[in-house]
């Protein structure tokens, strides 16, 4: 019978010209589809995960990530990875033990969809492509980042509003406006928070209208401890491009503007909302944190690269600003070519990716033309610091890195999903001169097996980098992934423990560790001084005016 089992599965199919056509719930046959990224679409709980090694007993918090996890097979055949649904993990863990919650984000997109049991909206933000039910309705899927604020998550992705959650449960209590102030229709994934004054740095992009106008129209804010939004300076960027971290020092916002080009005509023709222009320099915003006015924000520009994602941001003696992050000599997101190109895959396996050092000049006038002071050669992303230095010179940080010269076993595992990130590595500057690169550590993941982003977690009382260092492992020949904890500073030694999932999960995108003793103090608070997480309970200006 297995010869009608492949008659079948060929007539079940449900994609025709690229199109969605079928009501068989069958994902696409594609890459972005299969091995360590076929949709998990799981919830739910699961208590005890099974240990190698010992758990350190002094960890006693949680371990947040999210990735993206289509709820429903998408509209077009070539949808990509970063479209899926938000789906948040948690790992508790605490007195040597470790617990795992698994729960989607319950976005207006979710809602919509799981209502009509079918995928509704279209191409990575393009809302040209949605079906007619669901204009006006927020597409953000809140796939990126998941980040601890004043007793709540905010579940976020650059395209929209976060959305707040429940710490504990993972329950989703609604969107998140700050209770009222922040009406823009997008908002960052990366926010950072300043450690001495406990404030929110925040940003947004592509914020002139409904979020989806391909505008040059950027925002920065700051949130206090009480939650009161203190500053807020509106200005364009020289180009629409994304914008999809940021560096904070003492007194400045360093917005990295990658090439990456929105283009409304584009959309509206059906096709993607970026594209890559090799032609077209990366671009940096030294944004006063405090009483800017537009006009005091200096662009500086570098020759054609892609940024990665920010390691540290500092002001040195001389009062400028320094700012570490991976940049790419190439397009790292493929499936955005060039104007009028096709996707190239190979070009991306043959990309360096080195940790850069910037140093920005607060007096320099825009246009500027600058090079980094330093290149270390760390072919990695997703940099990662002890976030008590975030704002501070720092030393410490630590990253993925591809080394294409160990092993990989291709025949057991074939290409590695989200990229050969086969090594943890741990770095330190040169404690005497900043212009000079450190010292490297690292750990082998082994032949058959990569890495997704890491967190630090701080050891009580200790300086900074002294703590752990917490990952997923992707076990690319039995699709299923660990959890694996190091000594923070000491990589080469190996894993400390590792917690064994019973499944796979999905690629994933950013997390936090979150001690517990924080979530703790602020239910109090909550139950005691604020009350409970207020979602948003008017809609969006850019609703209204479709209401109106």
């Amino acid at each position: 019978m297995a010869h009608l089992e492949v008659l079948a599965a060929e007539i079940s199919y449900p994609y025709s010209n690229g199109r969605l056509v079928g009501k068989q719930v069958n994902f696409p046959d594609t890459a972005a589809f299969s091995s360590m990224n076929k949709p998990t679409r799981f919830e739910g709980d699961i208590s005890n995960l099974e240990v190698t090694g010992i758990i350190p007993p002094d960890i006693n918090g949680t371990f947040y990530r999210v990735q993206p996890d289509h709820r429903f097979p998408p509209l077009f055949e070539d949808d990509i990875h970063f479209n899926g649904d938000g789906s948040v993990t948690a790992i508790r863990i605490a007195n040597g033990h470790a617990d795992l919650k698994q729960r989607h984000v319950r976005t207006d997109k979710f809602n919509a969809e799981e209502k009509a049991r079918k995928a509704l909206f279209g191409r990575y933000r393009n809302p040209y492509t949605d079906n007619e039910s669901v204009k006006g309705v927020i597409r953000t899927v809140s796939n990126t980042n998941i980040t601890f604020w004043r007793g709540m998550l905010l579940a976020s992705k650059e395209d929209g509003p976060p959305f707040a959650m429940d710490p504990v449960t993972l329950e989703t209590i609604g969107r998140y406006d700050f209770e009222g102030q922040i009406k823009a229709p997008t908002f960052t994934a990366h926010p950072k928070f300043d450690p001495d004054t406990g404030e929110m740095l925040c940003f947004a992009y592509e914020v002139g209208t409904d979020g989806m106008d391909c505008g040059r129209d950027v925002v920065t804010w700051t949130i206090n401890t009480d939650g009161v939004k203190t500053e807020e300076l509106k200005f364009k960027a020289p180009f629409a491009g994304m914008i999809h971290d940021c560096g904070v020092s003492e007194n400045y916002f360093v917005l990295p503007l990658t090439p990456l080009k929105m283009s409304l005509d584009r959309l509206k023709e059906g096709g993607n909302k970026f594209a890559w222009d090799p032609n077209e320099d990366q671009v940096y915003g030294l944004v006063p944190r405090r009483g800017g006015k537009p006009e005091d924000v200096i662009w500086s520009r570098a020759d054609n690269g892609f940024h990665g994602h920010v390691a540290g941001c500092y002001e040195n003696e001389e009062g400028k600003v320094v700012c570490d992050l991976t940049v790419a000599d190439g397009n790292v997101f493929f499936w955005f070519p060039p104007e009028g190109e096709a996707p190239d895959l190979t070009r991306r396996g043959r990309l360096s990716s080195p940790t850069c050092r910037w140093v920005f000049d607060p007096k320099a006038k825009s246009g500027v033309r600058v090079r980094p002071l330093l290149e270390w050669e760390t072919n990695g992303e997703f940099s990662r610091i002890d976030d008590r230095w975030v704002t501070k010179k720092y030393k410490h940080f630590w990253q993925l890195k591809a080394d294409p010269s160990l092993p990989y076993d291709f025949a057991k595992c074939g290409p590695p999903a989200g990229g050969l990130f086969n090594c943890m590595a741990h770095y330190t500057w040169d404690d005497e001169d900043e212009a000079k690169i450190g010292v490297e550590d690292i750990w082998y993941a082994g032949p058959t097996a990569t890495y997704q982003e890491p967190v630090f977690v701080p050891k009580e009382g200790g300086g900074e980098g002294e703590g752990y260092l917490i990952a997923l492992k992707n076990n690319l020949d039995g699709l299923r992934n660990d959890v694996v904890i190091w000594d923070a500073q000491k990589l080469a030694g190996g894993p400390i423990a590792t917690l064994h999932l019973p499944f796979k999960l999905r690629l994933g995108v950013h997390g936090n560790f979150v001690d517990h003793r924080d979530i703790e103090a602020w239910k109090q608070r909550r139950e005691e001084e604020f009350g409970p997480v207020k979602p948003a309970t008017e809609p969006l200006p850019w609703q209204m005016a479709l209401i109106r």
